[in-house]
């Protein structure tokens, strides 16, 4: 039986095909990955932005209900700035609907972001994102807000435009911006972005920079193998390693 030991529900954008696959690949033994996903309102595909988001995450309460006969263990809101775009407020209310609508409990990618960082003792991260702009200083605003005593030293956007184009950038190239990014006056990276595979390069990106790393998919996994009481499923960098 799948899931025998546990069952995570995860929430995902429209335009995401990286999320269930890196979740799945980091899922201990005996722990399944079962998905929902939003739809768009009609002319908004392909989009991104804060109002984009907000209109897409008036469909969550749908898709909550379709996961709510999978007896879930947690379900997991997997899209970093679906829930940064209204604050920790509006954070906390999506936690909430989600809860109460599954029965269980109801992780986000920000909530779990902040919880690692604060964790870690996080106080000067660099922050990398595949966004355009705009909205890396959204997160880049959101994390200083909730991360106690954060600052985000250097911040770098990729500029795509387009979440499906997200998906279908190489590992090797969140690998190469790492390097590029500068850590110099920084203790930790975030790589942001559940539609961005990360989880393959993790670990050599924290032995090359030699500081901790988090990815939005390796946070979103971590938090969730805490709610459950699982350890983590070694090879994906130090926060899984230490589940």
């Amino acid at each position: 039986m799948f899931g025998w030991r546990a069952r995570i529900g995860v929430i995902v954008s429209p335009p995401n095909t990286v999320v269930e696959g890196e979740l799945a690949q980091m899922a201990p033994e005996g722990v399944s990955i079962h998905a929902a996903r939003l739809g768009r309102p009609e002319g908004l595909a392909g989009q991104l932005g804060a109002d984009v988001i907000r209109q897409t995450n008036d469909d969550l309460p749908r898709a909550a209900k379709s996961l709510n006969e999978l007896r879930l263990n947690v379900v997991v809101f997997a899209h970093t700035a679906g829930s940064m775009v209204g604050g920790p407020n509006y954070d906390a209310e999506l936690i909430t609907m989600l809860e109460s609508t599954v029965g269980c409990p109801a992780i986000t990618t920000a909530g779990a972001a902040v919880a690692a960082l604060t964790q870690a003792g996080t106080k000067k991260l660099a922050l990398l994102t595949p966004y355009p702009e705009q909205m890396t200083l959204m997160e880049k605003e959101y994390l200083e807000m909730t991360v106690p005593g954060l600052k985000v030293v250097s911040h770098r956007s990729l500029g795509v435009s387009s979440g499906l184009a997200i998906g279908d950038i190489e590992p090797m190239e969140a690998y190469r911006e790492s390097r590029n990014i500068d850590t110099g006056q920084a203790d930790a990276l975030f790589l942001s972005g559940t539609n961005w595979r990360t989880v393959d390069v993790a670990r050599l990106i924290e032995s090359d920079l030699g500081m901790p790393v988090f990815s939005a998919n390796l946070v979103s996994m971590w938090a969730a193998l805490g709610r459950l009481g699982i350890s983590g499923k070694t090879g994906y960098g130090s926060l899984l390693d230490q589940t």
